[in-house]
């Protein structure tokens, strides 16, 4: 019986609140029809199609020349009567030089070889021993030797083909990521 009387007031409730929805919506409408009216649709004309056609084709029609042959055509007036002023429009100008003749501003390409002569190979007799023992000079950091290294390493870059080189092995051997 409890559940019961707990429905009833959900429906009851419900039901009260539909209403009141229903009443809103009808005072809504009410309230706009009087703030702005909505126009009328004109009323149909009381002509027949055939009727209508027969105006358009009336209109369309030229019109009958006249006896009297009119003097001069009327000049174009301005809606208050005036005459309509004739203006020209000046010539256009352009600050463009078409008469200049274009030049490149890229340097010239210095024809090379893609290959540079290879350096003379060393012969094995001057190359240090792995099995000798080195001298305590070859050690030491000398002038002589750094200038030596510079000289090398600038011969080493003046050929194309092992600049290429030592870039690929940089990128191999130092990776950024």
């Amino acid at each position: 019986m409890e559940k019961l009387q707990i429905f009833l007031v959900i429906l009851a409730g419900l039901g009260v609140f539909i209403w009141r929805m229903v009443q809103k919506a009808i005072e809504t409408t009410a309230r706009e029809s009087q703030e702005r009216p909505r126009p009328k649709a004109p009323n149909l004309p009381d002509t027949s199609f055939k009727e209508l056609l027969k105006q358009m084709q009336a209109q369309n029609q030229p019109a009958a020349p006249t006896t009297a042959t009119p003097t001069q055509p009327a000049a174009p007036t301005t809606p208050a009567g005036r005459p309509m002023p004739r203006e020209v429009a000046r010539k256009p100008r352009s600050l463009e030089r078409t008469e200049v003749k274009p030049i490149s501003l890229e340097e010239k390409a210095i024809a090379r070889a893609n290959q540079e002569v290879t350096p003379r190979a060393r012969r094995a007799t001057t190359l240090p021993r792995a099995t000798t023992v080195l001298p305590n000079a070859y050690n030491t950091p000398s002038k002589n030797r750094t200038t030596q290294t510079q000289r090398n390493v600038r011969n080493t870059l003046r050929s194309a083909a092992d600049i290429r080189a030592a870039f690929v092995l940089s990128e191999v051997l130092k990776r950024k990521f």
